[in-house]
């Protein structure tokens, strides 16, 4: 399968490109990021289809938009040519398979022109690059070993995989000494689960004695229970005697203190509210003795001038500042403007009369601009004039250089009379080469077909006169006549006529020269008449532009339009615009001095007017240099006397207003003490303090003995035997406390008893841990058959792989082994003669003195050689099934000169039966190889190097 033509629409940073492949190795050479690999990806993508958008690989969809996808122009040993094209549409792409016969087929069809091959498989056996050389130095012996025999057999490298892949699944499941693989961690919760069954059963037998416990307990907690109750109601009554007797005590002495209190009414809270009086009004005395004094010390200050004259002026403060600035602008703009006119005028060298004489209107302005236009239009004609006939003269030197230079490869007049008689030669040649063509094509095959011609009209001429129809004998007698016909008329002479058979000899085999020859003869001509042509051409264009006429109409109209403007007509033209502006300057200057000047008068009478209403506003001469400073420290003096006056009025208002507060205050006050002293029935206020006393003692005696009462209630009766005495209280209680002691230990004893048996029976009853430790042991026995028989069953897989993996070494391997042998040799240039594996399983290479290496021992350039040979003899003897091109990526750029050298020769010898297509971003690539297709992947254009 051999591709011959590349169409992109668009693919990456490819768009619209159009390359035909040659027959030799085709280079695709390119600087990084040229898009090399983008086309590589292109033939491997469409012939395998695009990516889906959740792989690993890039799409390389255009990224200004447009059509993605394009064609492959293939020829295959089979299929004959195709074309194959896919653009975007399913996940991967929409394929279009065009044959040479017309028809048409899809995905199904491709399939079977790339012979059931995924793009796995293709880049694993037909696809490589640098990447997967690079990667040798750092492989052990056995993984290159490995690598080397899966470059050599197509399959290996997947079986190498899934068998990796079963053994690591295989070692989670079962190690020999493994703890957590799953089988051994099952077979020990396993035997867990077994001692926690034991565990369970024996239980289970404890729940009948438990129960008759339960009821012997329960028998003697009721009597306990009956004990507890009498006790607790005995030491229930002498408990309420020895609390009653204090209380009893109590009563009576409260009883008799509240009977010696004579006191019977008193205000509510009278005491808290005397305080309160007595403070305030101590208080209210205070703050009025301190007013009155602060009253007697204020002094009368003088009243304040006026303001609103000062603040009015102060209020237009930025009037008067902003006049000032204008004033200041205008002086300074006029003095600029002086400063710029005598600037202008030195520059012009003119008088300010001269300048002001000069007319510098717009109509004489725009009339200097249309005279300026025509003649730069003028000047240049003629340049341009010049130029052309510089350029044309110097075309006439380089065309009759070009012609005497030619002339030398003129045809000899032999050369010419040979060209000129093949056309007739040639055609008595292939007329004599048509003689002896048929002259012996009378061979074997004719001859039967006569025979055969004759033979059949002889038999359907018998069938016919045996099955007496005229017609069979009819035809029969036809095809015999047409039989001798030929025997006649296609008998040919022996011999050719003499002089066919010495144009053949003197002609034959050498047409080729003679076209060559015509070719070039009828060139020659056609490039002499095209060189002849253009010195003609050159000689008319100069002779016209010497014709040109060089006159000077628009410089004399120019000068005249500077006498009348009134500026001298030698004037320079490169200056002329800017000295009219410069001009225009000045005359517009003058008139903004004078303008400025009347704006000046002005603002200088509205400054003495600001000066004579502050100096009437403060009473005083003023400077216009601090005039704000003047009147904001004057407005300050009078606001500071205008303040103080204000604020010793409203202090001598608030003083007397808080006076007269206070008396009233005092007298309510008063009012209020001489109510409480009346209700207490007291004498005075110290009187009142006496009874407030002996009020609080009645009330705290009434409720002691409102509480002692509560106490005796609350105890209520008490039924003691009548010869009870206090001495007996304390021995009865200690008694019956201390067989309380003892019930309540058998109790806890028995009740603690009890909750242990009933927690046991409930446990024993409700527990179904034995029946779901035993489900859960069943489901771990299950688990553990079936881990079991998947750990066999990828047993009996990695077996399998191991036997076709053997089957593959010792049947496929060695006819690929002695295709490598041969190119490591050749690669090598003989330093190695043999590539084998040993024994154990390990590549190793034999050099020429017979010494052998392991693969790994051997310089890295050497391990790329050895992988090279296995990968193109694979490659090679899959020719028949699977005659793919083979793309490499910057294979070889490791390579030395030598080293490269034999590559090269390789792959020269090798290219006759398959196409190579070589990908490099190595400008030295191109010339190491110089019979590639060189084709330059940044620029559209083909290169070959020859």
């Amino acid at each position: 399968m051999r591709i011959e033509k590349l169409t992109i629409y668009g693919f990456g940073k490819h768009e619209n490109r159009t390359i035909e492949l040659g027959n030799q190795l085709v280079l695709f050479y390119g600087p990084n990021e040229a898009g090399k690999t983008t086309i590589q990806q292109f033939i491997i993508q469409l012939l395998f289809g695009f990516p889906t958008r959740n792989q690993t690989q890039l799409r390389y969809e255009p990224k200004t938009g447009g059509k993605y996808g394009g064609k492959l122009y293939l020829t295959d040993p089979y299929y004959g040519k195709l074309v194959i094209e896919r653009t975007k549409g399913k996940s991967a792409g929409d394929v279009i398979v065009e044959f040479e016969d017309g028809h048409r087929g899809g995905d199904t069809e491709l399939k079977q022109i790339l012979r059931n091959y995924d793009r796995a498989s293709f880049e694993a056996i037909f696809s490589f690059s640098i990447h997967e050389l690079q990667g040798l130095d750092q492989l052990s012996e056995s993984e290159l070993s490995r690598t080397l025999l899966a470059s050599g057999t197509t399959g290996i490298d997947a079986l190498t995989d899934l068998e990796n892949q079963l053994e690591k699944q295989m070692a989670e499941l079962f190690k020999k000494n493994g703890r957590k693989p799953q089988i051994n961690a099952l077979v020990e919760e396993l035997r867990d689960i077994e001692e926690q069954l034991k565990e369970l059963r024996h239980r289970a037998e404890l729940y009948s004695p438990a129960t008759e416990r339960l009821q012997a307990i329960e028998q003697r907690l009721k009597v306990i229970e009956e004990v507890e109750a009498e006790m607790d109601q005995e030491l229930k009554e002498i408990h309420r005697w020895q609390q009653a007797a204090p209380l009893v005590a109590d009563q009576h002495r409260l009883t008799k203190q509240l009977d010696n209190l004579a006191i019977t009414q008193f205000p509510a809270e009278g005491r808290r509210q005397m305080d309160r009086l007595v403070d305030k009004l101590t208080q209210t005395k205070a703050d009025m003795e301190y007013l009155t004094n602060q009253r007697h010390l204020l002094t009368t200050a003088d009243k304040a001038d006026s303001l609103d004259a000062i603040e009015n002026l102060l209020n237009r403060e930025s009037d008067w500042h902003q006049l000032n600035l204008q004033l200041v602008q205008k002086r300074n703009e006029t003095i600029e403007l002086s400063e710029e006119r005598e600037e202008l005028l030195s520059l012009l060298g003119l008088t300010e009369q001269q300048a002001m004489a000069v007319d510098v209107s717009l109509n004489h302005e725009e009339q200097l601009l249309e005279r300026l236009k025509e003649l730069d239009v003028e000047e240049e004609n003629q340049r341009f004039n010049q130029r052309n006939l510089q350029e044309e003269k110097n075309k006439l030197v380089r065309a009759e250089q070009d012609l005497s230079a030619f002339l030398v490869q003129e045809p000899t007049a032999k050369e010419r009379l040979i060209a000129e008689e093949w056309p007739e030669i040639s055609a008595q040649l292939a007329e004599a080469k048509a003689a002896s063509k048929f002259q012996k094509s009378d061979t074997g095959q004719d001859q039967i077909v006569r025979f055969a011609l004759f033979g059949l009209g002889l038999l359907v001429a018998a069938y016919g006169f045996i099955q007496s129809t005229a017609l069979l004998i009819v035809i029969g007698l036809v095809a015999m006549a047409a039989g001798v016909w030929l025997f006649v008329k296609m008998r040919k002479p022996n011999e050719l006529p003499a002089n066919y058979a010495a144009l053949i000899k003197k002609y034959s085999g050498k047409e080729w020269q003679y076209e060559t020859l015509i070719t070039k003869v009828a060139e020659f001509d056609r490039q002499l008449d095209s060189l002849m042509n253009r010195v003609e051409t050159v000689k008319k264009n100069i002779t016209s532009y010497i014709a040109v006429d060089s006159t000077a109409v628009a410089q004399e109209a120019y000068q005249q339009l500077l006498l009348e403007i009134g500026l001298k007509p030698d004037a320079s033209r490169t200056m002329i615009l800017e000295l009219f502006s410069k001009l225009r300057k000045v005359h517009a200057n003058y008139s903004r001095i004078l303008r400025i000047q009347d704006e000046i008068d002005k603002l200088a009478m509205q400054q003495q007017e600001w000066m004579d209403k502050a100096q009437q506003a403060c009473g005083k001469e003023l400077a216009i240099a601090g005039l704000i400073a003047t009147l904001r420290s004057e407005q300050s003096v009078r606001q500071q006397k205008k303040d103080q006056w204000n604020k010793q009025q409203s202090e001598t208002h608030d003083l007397l207003e808080k006076i007269e507060r206070l008396q009233a205050f005092q007298e309510q006050l008063e009012k209020e003490q001489q109510v409480l002293i009346a209700y207490a029935l007291a004498e005075d206020v110290f009187d009142f303090y006496r009874l407030a006393d002996q009020w609080d003692q009645k009330k705290r005696v009434e409720k002691e003995l409102e509480l002692v009462e509560g106490q005796l209630q609350a105890i209520g009766e008490i039924e003691l035997p009548g010869d009870w005495e206090s001495d007996h209280t304390q021995q009865a209680i200690e008694q019956r406390q201390e067989k309380m002691t003892e019930l309540k230990a058998q109790r806890n004893k028995l009740l603690n008893e009890q909750a242990d048996k009933q927690h046991l029976t409930q446990m024993l009853v409700t527990d179904t841990s034995y029946e779901e430790k035993l489900q859960h042991f069943e489901e771990k026995k299950a688990e553990f058959i079936d881990l079991a028989k998947q750990w066999s069953i990828n047993k009996a897989i990695v077996e399998a792989i191991n036997q076709t993996m053997s089957e593959l070494k010792e049947k496929k391997l060695p006819a690929v082994l002695a295709n490598a042998q041969l190119y490591f040799s050749k690669l090598t240039n003989g330093a190695y003669t043999e590539l084998a594996m040993n024994r154990t399983g390990y590549f190793e290479a034999k050099r020429q003195d017979g010494t052998r290496f392991p693969i790994s021992e051997l310089s890295q350039a050497t391990k790329e050689q050895a992988y090279l040979a296995l990968r193109l003899s694979l490659a090679v003897s899959m020719k028949k099934s699977h005659p793919f091109p083979i793309i490499m990526d910057d294979a070889f750029v490791h390579f030395d000169r030598s080293r490269l050298q034999q590559m090269i020769n390789l792959v020269t010898e090798l290219q006759k039966e398959h196409q190579f297509i070589y990908f490099t971003c190595h400008d030295s690539m191109q010339q190491a190889w110089p019979n590639a297709q060189i084709i330059n992947v940044a620029i559209t254009e083909r290169s070959v190097h020859s």
